[in-house]
C-alpha cells in the first residue's frame, strides 16, 4: 500500500495528522537557509538591468551545461555526438545551447534515468509525478537546491505582487485531501505549519458552495492561490446570490491552468481584489509571473526562453509560440532545450523598465497547453476562446472540444438564464472565431468532469496538429 493510499484510507482526524506532519517536513526543507540567499539574489535580479541579466544568464547556463555534461548521460552523450567540448561551453554557453537537440515530451517521459544528474553533491531528496494533463505522468526528481530554488522563486512572485513572507491563505490544487464521495463539510484541512487552509477543488458543487464561502469567510485569508476554474465557479455562485463576503483578500494568484478573461472579471467582481496570473510547472520550467502593473514578466533568472513556432523560427508579435525551455532551477532532472507543449501570445518582447521596477521582457498572453490551442481550415490556429461568451448569460461552465478540423462539440453547464437567445449567440460568436464550414454540437449537460489532477479543461482538442 502506498503513501497516497494510506491517506486516501484514513478517517478525517488522521488525515490532519499525517498533513501536518508532512507540512512540517516540507517546512524544514524548503525554508532553510540556502532557500533565503536565493530569495535575496532572486530579490536583487528582478531590478537588473539587460547586461546584468543577460551576463547572469550566460553564467548559468554555463553552469549547468558543464554539470550535465559530466553528470548526465544523455546530455553527454548527445554532447559528444556534436563534438562539444568543456571549452566551448566556458566560452559561448548560448551557441552551444543552441546546437542541441529539442526535448521532446516523450523523450523526458522515456529517459528519466538517462537524463537525470548524477552529481554526488545532489543526492535526491523528493521524488514524485507530474500532474500529467497529457493523460500520463512523468516520474520527476529534486535535489535541495533544486527545491529550495523554486520556493525562493515562487515567493520572489510573491513579494513582487506585494505579500509578506508568511501569510495567512487559501489553496486549491488538485490534491485529493478530502475523499471525493464526501457529501458534507469540511472539504478542506488546515496545514499549520504553513498557515495554509487546502481546500479541495473535487466538492464545488452548487449544493456545498455555500459551505465554502462559510468557511472563507471565518477563516479570513490575507490571500488566496490556486486554480482558476476554482475560484470562478466560487465566484459565479457569489454574484449570482450577491453574497457579501466580510472580509477581502490582498490578492488571488492562480497557477497550473489557463487565465481566461472571463474568469478574472468574474473572481475581481467577486473577491474584491486583484488576480495575478503565473506560470511555472511541477517539472520545474522557469517562471513568467505577473507584476502589479498586469505585466507577464520572463523570469530570465529562472532559465533560458525559446519562443519558437512550428518552423524553429523565432516567433514574431502577434504569434503563438511554442515555449522551449532550459531550466535554472532544475538541476537534478534538467531540461534543457525542452518542449513543454506549453504556448504564449508573443508581443515585442524587449527589454524596458516597467513600473513596476523590473527590467525583465513580457509577453502578451500565457496560452496554455498546445491542446488548447484549436485548428481549423477557414480560421487557422485559435489560441483562445474566451472571448466567444463575453455578453453571454446563463453559461455556469463550458468545455469546448474539437476531434477534427471540422468537427466542434461545447458542453454547456447552465442555469435558468440560459436561453435559445444565448445558444444561438454562442453558436455565432463560435463561427465567427471558427468558421462557418464547420458542424457545431452544443449540448446541455448535468457536469463537466474535471480533468487529471483537478484540473478543469475548457478547450480540448483530439487530433494532432503542427503548432
Amino acid at each position: 500500500m502506498t503513501k497516497e493510499d494510506i491517506y486516501n484510507n484514513s478517517p478525517l482526524i488522521i488525515k490532519r495528522l499525517i498533513l501536518n506532519l508532512v507540512g512540517f517536513k516540507n517546512l524544514k526543507q524548503r525554508y532553510n537557509k540556502d532557500f533565503e540567499a536565493y530569495l535575496k539574489e532572486y530579490k536583487e535580479t528582478w531590478y537588473f538591468n539587460k547586461a546584468d541579466l543577460e551576463g547572469y544568464q550566460k553564467t548559468a547556463l554555463s553552469n549547468l551545461l558543464l554539470e550535465v555534461f559530466t553528470y548526465s548521460s544523455w546530455y553527454k552523450k548527445k554532447m559528444q555526438g556534436l563534438n562539444v567540448t568543456e571549452e566551448d561551453i566556458k566560452n559561448d554557453p548560448i551557441s552551444t545551447l543552441n546546437k542541441m537537440p529539442i526535448l521532446s515530451k516523450a523523450e523526458r517521459k522515456k529517459e528519466v534515468e538517462q537524463l537525470i544528474n548524477n552529481n554526488p553533491k545532489r543526492p535526491t531528496v523528493a521524488s514524485g509525478y507530474t500532474s500529467g494533463t497529457s493523460g500520463s505522468p512523468t516520474k520527476n526528481y529534486s535535489d535541495l537546491e533544486t527545491v529550495n530554488r523554486s520556493f525562493a522563486l515562487w515567493k520572489r512572485f510573491h513579494w513582487s505582487i506585494g505579500l509578506k513572507s508568511k501569510c495567512k491563505h487559501i489553496r486549491f490544487s488538485g490534491r485529493i485531501i478530502i475523499s471525493p464521495k464526501r457529501k458534507k463539510a469540511p472539504f478542506w484541512i488546515y496545514n499549520y505549519f504553513d498557515s495554509q487552509l487546502l481546500m479541495s477543488a473535487y466538492h464545488l458543487k452548487e449544493e456545498n458552495i455555500e459551505s465554502y464561502i462559510k468557511k472563507i469567510n471565518s477563516f479570513n485569508p490575507e490571500y488566496l492561490d490556486g486554480y482558476p476554474s476554482a475560484f470562478y465557479i466560487i465566484s459565479k455562485y457569489i454574484n449570482k446570490h450577491k453574497v457579501i463576503l466580510k472580509n477581502t483578500p490582498k490578492l488571488i494568484a492562480v497557477t497550473a491552468e489557463t487565465l481566461y478573461d472571463y474568469q478574472r472579471v468574474e473572481i475581481e467582481k467577486a473577491f474584491n481584489c486583484k488576480v495575478f496570473n503565473q506560470y511555472a510547472s511541477s517539472e520545474g520550467s522557469p517562471f513568467i509571473t505577473e507584476c502589479k502593473e498586469g505585466k507577464l514578466h520572463v523570469n530570465l533568472d529562472s532559465g533560458y526562453f525559446e519562443f519558437l513556432t512550428n518552423t524553429l523560427d523565432i516567433a514574431k508579435p502577434g504569434e503563438i509560440a511554442q515555449l522551449v525551455v532550459t531550466s535554472f532551477r532544475s538541476a537534478k532532472m534538467p531540461l534543457i532545450r525542452y518542449n513543454i507543449e506549453d504556448t504564449v501570445l508573443m508581443n515585442t518582447f524587449e527589454f524596458s523598465q516597467c513600473k513596476c521596477g523590473c527590467n525583465m521582457p513580457t509577453v502578451e498572453k500565457l496560452i496554455g497547453r498546445e491542446d488548447d490551442i484549436l485548428w481549423t481550415e477557414e480560421k487557422g490556429y485559435i489560441g483562445r476562446m474566451d472571448t466567444a461568451y463575453k455578453g453571454l448569460s446563463g453559461i455556469v461552465k463550458s468545455q469546448i472540444i474539437q476531434n477534427s478540423a471540422n468537427e466542434i462539440v461545447v458542453n454547456n453547464m447552465v442555469d435558468e438564464a440560459y436561453t435559445d437567445f444565448e445558444e444561438q449567440k454562442l453558436l455565432s460568436n463560435l463561427k465567427e472565431r471558427l468558421g462557418e464550414n464547420i458542424t457545431y454540437t452544443i449540448n446541455k449537460v448535468s457536469d463537466i468532469p474535471l480533468g487529471p489532477n483537478g484540473k478543469f479543461d475548457a478547450v480540448k482538442r483530439n487530433f494532432k496538429i503542427e503548432i
